[in-house]
């Protein structure tokens, strides 16, 4: 027996896992657009928003603009969440100091006239884009901006589907905030060899799909153009052959392919519907908040259709949050299991074995991100040329091949 008495817990990696201002992957993650609401949640009051540990209120103005400013008015610090939106900005709730979108401030009531033009006064803000009913803000460099790329599964030009903002599943899965540090839910994406064991020999199958069907399986990893996959192969009891690719894109996008194939019908490239990020609210929770492609039929959303990764509570019950302890342990989900690795997982502790190599490989390229920062480089997948930013390929679908066409999946 191995006493407890001497188990020292050392300190988690801070490198990979602490998203603050300053820090390495707090300042990756600011090189990017990151997705902070829904276009829909910006009505007639302001929606205060926290992400990579600043608190951040967001505004639309008369005019249709979206403002994101620090939560906290400049002057005495009340914040701007209980101010007052109005045509042309916000108003603080404590002495009605007025901020435009771009954070100037343009009105001071308390103040004799032409004061407020004499200070200058500048709340601090983020540069806002909409895209496909998201609010994206940049949080890093200002000269270092980059375009919101266009992967192909969300294309503008891409035609027969609606892009769509969405929080998915809001009471559960990835659309809330999960309570651990991002790269726990992040790193999961890679992790195939949990479909077999968590989602199926522990709680019984919560897909209803074959993925998870059989034990003749074949999992490998492999690096992108963009980040990391995992090739997951198995043969189907009716004869037909599961290929199914699901992808990682640096430093906090991921595609997951439909998780409820019932691999009856042949198919070739059946492409994952989602983009999703997972976004550090702070070190010790998330979200997941995704742009999805939702068909088209003549022209008009098809209604009753669900994302490919869409959890399905009447056979996943396990992703909601409230659902009493007993039941948690007897058929726990992705949220016991990322959650109870502690807030923030330590590596020291780990015990990596070659079915984690695709967790190994998304923390080697994230390293490799932040050497590129170090040394004044752009990190992967930074798109500046807008000619380049277009259909960008990824590299997650589900492929089905008939019994007469199943050497094309060795």
């Amino acid at each position: 027996m191995k006493s407890a008495y001497h188990h020292n817990i050392p300190s988690e990696d801070p490198e990979l896992t602490h998203v603050d201002k300053g820090k390495p992957m707090g300042e990756l993650l600011r090189r990017y657009w990151q997705p902070v609401a829904l276009s829909s949640e910006l009505a007639e009051l302001p929606r205060k928003v926290r992400i990579l540990c600043e608190d951040l209120v967001l505004f639309r103005d008369g005019d249709g603009k979206v403002g994101c400013l620090d939560a906290h008015c400049a002057h005495r610090g009340a914040s701007l969440e209980f101010g007052r939106v109005e045509p042309d900005g916000i108003r603080c709730c404590l002495h009605g100091w007025k901020y435009t979108t771009a954070g100037q401030c343009i009105d001071m009531p308390c103040e004799a006239e032409g004061f407020c033009a004499r200070q200058d006064v500048w709340q601090p803000s983020y540069p806002v884009q909409e895209f496909g009913g998201l609010v994206f803000i940049y949080m890093g460099p200002p000269e270092q901006m980059p375009l919101l790329p266009m992967y192909d599964i969300i294309d503008p030009s891409r035609t027969g589907v609606e892009v769509r903002g969405m929080r998915l599943w809001e009471d559960h899965s990835i659309g809330f905030v999960r309570d651990c540090n991002w790269l726990q839910h992040y790193e999961n994406v890679v992790d195939p060899w949990h479909l077999l064991i968590l989602h199926n020999m522990i709680s019984g199958d919560q897909f209803g799909s074959v993925i998870t069907e059989g034990e003749e399986i074949d999992i490998s990893f492999e690096t992108t153009d963009l980040g990391v996959r995992y090739r997951f192969v198995k043969p189907l009891p009716n004869g037909n052959t599961l290929e199914r690719y699901t992808e990682c894109i640096m430093p906090n996008i991921f595609l997951v392919s439909n998780i409820h194939e019932d691999g009856s019908v042949p198919k070739d490239k059946d492409k994952c519907t989602e983009v999703s990020w997972a976004v550090p609210v702070d070190n010790t929770h998330l979200y997941g908040i995704s742009l999805v492609a939702w068909p088209l039929e003549d022209g008009k959303p098809v209604e009753g259709w669900k994302p490919g990764t869409d959890t399905m509570t009447n056979i996943r019950p396990g992703n909601l949050r409230d659902r009493p302890y007993e039941e948690k342990q007897r058929k726990p989900d992705d949220m016991e299991a990322q959650e109870s690795q502690r807030p923030i997982v330590v590596h020291a502790l780990e015990r990596l074995t070659p079915s984690d190599k695709g967790v190994s490989m998304v923390r080697q390229q994230l390293r490799r991100g932040l050497a590129a920062i170090a040394a004044g480089e752009d990190p992967p997948n930074i798109v500046r040329d807008p000619g380049e930013n277009r259909a960008i390929p990824t590299s997650a679908w589900n492929t089905i091949y008939p019994p007469t066409s199943a050497e094309a999946a060795e």
